[in-house]
């Protein structure tokens, strides 16, 4: 029986949406289904449990979004592989800027109009879902400043009452690469959410975990007991040595973020350098220290 019948003897208010339809009903949880076909189930008649459930087969569809502009088809289509060159104006750079938006509100177009506001010029918006898509922040001027994007989180929550990420990746002056580039991105993008990084996360800090990702799970586990095993149950002493290392192994800087005195904060690192005979003030030591301290909670 395919998808849709049988969706459908479950959820008797499914309906499908005619390609050419651009009015969604609000009252009717959108997805994709895998031979692409966009339907509707009416929300009352799902749960959160359902709804976690239909996501992990179906993909929830971008409907109700604003609609796209030349400029932005036209990136796209060439990210996408649609069409084999840009027939647009290149900016000098361009760099991607994933967002992952929690309760977006009703009225996108607002929303939208608030994300350009932002920048010192129009930038293409792209939406994959109706929470997720991704900015191109383009270059055209030498003196074009960049957005700080951890300022534009504090804006945009406290104007509309949402949550919302940003993954932001390097800039580049290459277009014929940024389809390459942009899958690269997104892949970013993905671990940046995954670990749960920060709400406005940049390529630099996404690194580290990239290294991590590579490892399978059940290594990190060999790799856990062998540096842990002794202070495992410590969660003051792993703490106190995270802090230290993201603090560029300053005891004076991580004392200060931990609120003890420098000498105390001295004792537990010496402390856990005679525990585990890995020297955390030398860059070996520090740095598989410090991913394996990443991955100890996940």
């Amino acid at each position: 029986m395919p998808i849709i019948a049988e969706l459908k003897t479950i959820y008797p208010s499914l309906i499908i949406s005619d390609p050419e339809e651009t009015d969604h009903s609000d009252a009717y949880a959108w997805y994709l289904t895998p031979s692409m076909d966009t339907i509707g189930i009416l929300k009352e008649e799902t749960e959160a449990r359902d709804t976690e459930l239909l996501s992990v087969f179906l993909t929830p569809a971008p409907v109700g979004l604003p609609t796209e502009t030349e400029r932005e088809t036209a990136w796209n289509d060439f990210l996408k592989g649609s069409q084999d060159q840009l027939p647009i104006q290149w900016p000098i750079q361009y760099r991607f800027v994933f967002f992952s938006i929690a309760n977006l509100p009703e009225d996108k177009e607002s929303f939208q109009e608030a994300f350009q506001s932002l920048f010192p010029r129009r930038m293409p918006i792209i939406w994959e879902t109706n929470g997720e898509g991704f900015i191109i922040e383009e270059i055209h001027e030498k003196n074009q400043e960049p957005l700080s994007f951890q300022g534009i989180v504090d804006v945009l929550m406290s104007d509309f009452y949402t949550n919302i990420q940003f993954y932001i990746s390097e800039f580049s002056d290459d277009i014929p690469s940024s389809p390459s580039i942009y899958k690269w991105a997104d892949y970013c993008h993905t671990i940046a959410m995954k670990y749960r990084i920060g709400v406005a996360v940049t390529y630099k800090e996404v690194m580290p975990y990239l290294f991590i990702e590579a490892i399978p799970e059940h290594q990190w586990e060999h790799i856990h007991r062998s540096i842990f095993q002794d202070i495992k149950k410590d969660k003051d002493l792993l703490q106190t040595i995270k802090v230290f290392l993201q603090s560029g192994s300053n005891a004076t800087l991580a004392a200060k973020t931990l609120y003890m005195h420098r000498n105390s904060l001295q004792y537990r690192v010496d402390k856990f350098i005679e525990k585990t005979g890995i020297d955390v003030k030398q860059f070996e030591g520090a740095m598989i220290t410090y991913l394996a301290l990443l991955t100890l909670d996940q």
